[in-house]
């Protein structure tokens, strides 16, 4: 009983520390503006380290790096990448509220105070994230946190790649 717990155990611990297969794929990304500018910082970190293309086509992203999820993220990506317009029959079987209107879904994860996300653009599930907490708002402080965003998101694209 207590081998297999412990085979048991290392078997998660080895599934927790394996590769992300999508974190692999992912050579161009998009940053969605984010609080305090820190998109620009990225975008200038990732830049400057070669780590991964950034594009200001969203449509040429294999990612989208953005600090907020939920609700207003679902709705730039369907502004960014409009699905294909629905059959007429399907408008009219979307689900209603008492007044008629569409039932608008709502996400507790909509702001993440912090918390960086790395989404697949086809499939639109967070492939990686960070939380790097909001300090100071002065641009060195900014500056070192998309530094310390970019070297983490480097050190686990190394990790992932190795392992290819």
């Amino acid at each position: 009983m207590r081998r297999s717990l412990t085979l048991a155990a290392c078997t998660t611990l080895v599934a927790l520390g394996a590769a992300n297969p999508d974190l692999k794929q992912i050579r161009t990304v998009y940053l969605l503006p984010m609080s305090n500018n820190l998109d620009q910082y990225l975008a200038n970190r990732l830049t400057q380290s070669g780590l991964l293309q950034v594009v200001t086509d969203p449509h040429k992203a294999d990612a989208i790096f953005t600090d907020k999820i939920g609700q207003s993220f679902e709705e730039k990506m369907e502004e960014l990448y409009p699905p294909p317009a629905p059959p007429k029959a399907e408008e009219n079987s979307a689900e209603k509220d008492p007044w008629g209107q569409p039932v608008q879904k709502l996400s507790s994860a909509s702001k993440g105070r912090g918390t960086v996300f790395l989404v697949d653009r086809q499939n639109r599930n967070v492939i990686w994230s960070i939380y790097s907490p909001v300090g100071r708002t002065r641009p060195e402080d900014i500056d070192r946190r998309a530094s310390e965003i970019a070297r983490k998101l480097q050190k686990d694209l190394q990790r992932d790649r190795k392992e290819k």
